[in-house]
């Protein structure tokens, strides 16, 4: 049996690869199958999939009868984001490197603050705001932004940053009686909801059993992906399993070599380093103005 260390960091640290590891099963799975299958009939059968093993959770934590509560407006925005995320990214990554759309992800949190500060007036200092610059001179290195390597998949990849950093900001203003887990529900029935309506314009195709069996594992790998998730966040914050979180990249690129043979080159091994140290010292400085507002006034 396999102990946790007694560091709740360490322990918050551990839940975070997993989930990062989790997440990247699950979207190399989907990459597997996906040009087998229509985009709109992947969503929509792993969505099923993951609705009923979500649905099981709220259920032994017997919050189903809070289904009421997600009226709310932030939840309804969260889900249609997540939506449109969610399609983009699937397309994307049926034509992109995994480790290159991956690392692309990982600029969020900066795109965050820096919509935070744009729309909602949060004040950012010069070294977060450097951090931002710096950080997504790393995407423009992944991306290539140049007629002969820039495609329609790589706006995509740019725009599901922007999807998930607004979908962040409205998730910040969902009342906290909402339970976790009924917004993931959520956020997976409207997903699912979305894949077949697209389903229906594509045409459905039987799937293999090996089709189904793919799309079943990473629904199940998804659903670890949120469970690992919310266990980190409970266990400590954020900005201290920050490091953590950054194992993703390291995930995506093995993942990346040894399932499809995709070697990251050198600029994007570079854009993928500064979006991991920038991330952190946006992480870091996240923290340190945490534990100052924390601090007593003497």
């Amino acid at each position: 049996m396999v102990r946790l260390p007694e560091n709740t960091v360490l322990r918050a640290g551990v839940f975070m690869v997993l989930a990062m590891g989790s997440f990247v099963t699950n979207d190399t799975l989907i990459k597997l199958v996906g040009n087998s299958l229509p985009v709109g009939e992947i969503i929509m059968v792993r969505g099923v999939i993951a609705m009923a093993f979500i649905g099981l959770i709220c259920a032994w934590q017997g919050v189903l009868g809070n289904l009421p509560l997600l009226r709310s407006r932030y939840v309804l925005l969260r889900t249609t984001l997540d939506l449109i995320a969610t399609l983009l990214f699937i397309m994307a990554l049926m034509h992109m490197p995994i480790a290159n759309i991956t690392a692309v992800m990982q600029v969020v949190p900066l795109a965050v603050a820096l919509l935070s500060a744009l729309v909602l007036r949060e004040r950012i200092g010069l070294g977060r705001m450097v951090a931002i610059v710096v950080g997504f001179l790393g995407v423009l290195l992944i991306v290539k932004p140049t007629p002969a390597n820039f495609t329609i998949y790589d706006v995509f990849a740019l725009l599901i940053v922007l999807a998930v950093a607004v979908r962040d900001i409205a998730t910040r203003r969902i009342p906290a009686r909402i339970p976790t887990f009924l917004i993931a529900l959520a956020n997976a029935a409207f997903v699912t909801a979305g894949g077949a309506a697209l389903c229906a314009v594509q045409g459905f195709t039987m799937p293999d059993a090996w089709q189904l069996g793919t799309l079943a594992l990473a629904a199940v790998f998804l659903a670890c992906g949120y469970l690992f998730m919310v266990t980190t966040l409970r266990l400590g914050d954020l900005s201290a399993t920050a490091p953590f979180r950054y194992s993703i990249m390291l995930f995506a690129i093995v993942y990346g070599i040894l399932v499809f043979g995709e070697y990251p080159d050198w600029l994007a091994i570079s854009g993928m380093l500064l979006i991991a140290i920038t991330g952190l010292y946006a992480a870091h400085r996240e923290g340190r103005v945490r534990d100052s507002a924390r601090m007593p006034v003497s």
